[in-house]
C-alpha cells in the first residue's frame, strides 16, 4: 500500500501549481538565454553582420592593395611612370622648367559637379 502512496504522491507532485510553476520558469529562462544569451540568436545575428562588414572591408582592401602593387611594378619598370608621379604629387620639374598651378574657386567647382545648372553665357558683345 505505501507503493501506491508512493505513486500517488508523485503523480500529485507533477500535477501540483509548484511543477507547473518551475516548468515555467525554466522554460522562460531557456527562452531568455535563447534570444539575449551570449551565444543566443540575437548576438548570431549581429556577428553575421559585422562578419558581412568586415569581409566588405577584406573585399576593398584587397583590390586597394591591388591596384597599389599594379602601380609600385608600373614605376619600377617604367621611367615615364615614375617622372609622372614624382612631377604630380611632389612637384619636381627639370631645369629651366616652370609649373603652372590652376587654381579654380568655389563657383567654378560647383558648376563641374551640376554641369545641367550652368548657365549659358552669351559671348557676342
Amino acid at each position: 500500500m505505501s507503493k501506491q502512496n508512493n505513486i500517488k504522491d508523485k503523480i500529485h507532485f507533477f500535477k501540483s501549481r509548484g511543477f507547473l510553476l518551475l516548468i515555467a520558469l525554466i522554460a522562460f529562462i531557456l527562452l531568455l538565454t535563447f534570444f539575449f544569451g551570449d551565444s543566443g540568436i540575437l548576438e548570431i545575428i549581429k556577428v553575421r553582420k559585422q562578419i558581412a562588414q568586415l569581409t566588405e572591408t577584406v573585399n576593398r582592401l584587397q583590390k586597394e592593395k591591388e591596384k597599389l602593387t599594379a602601380e609600385i611594378e608600373e614605376l619600377k619598370n617604367n621611367p615615364l611612370a615614375l617622372e609622372k608621379k614624382a612631377r604630380e604629387e611632389l612637384w619636381l620639374m627639370k631645369k629651366n622648367e616652370k609649373v603652372v598651378v590652376i587654381v579654380r574657386d568655389k563657383n567654378n567647382k560647383e558648376e563641374e559637379k551640376n554641369p545641367k545648372q550652368k548657365q549659358p553665357t552669351n559671348d557676342t558683345n
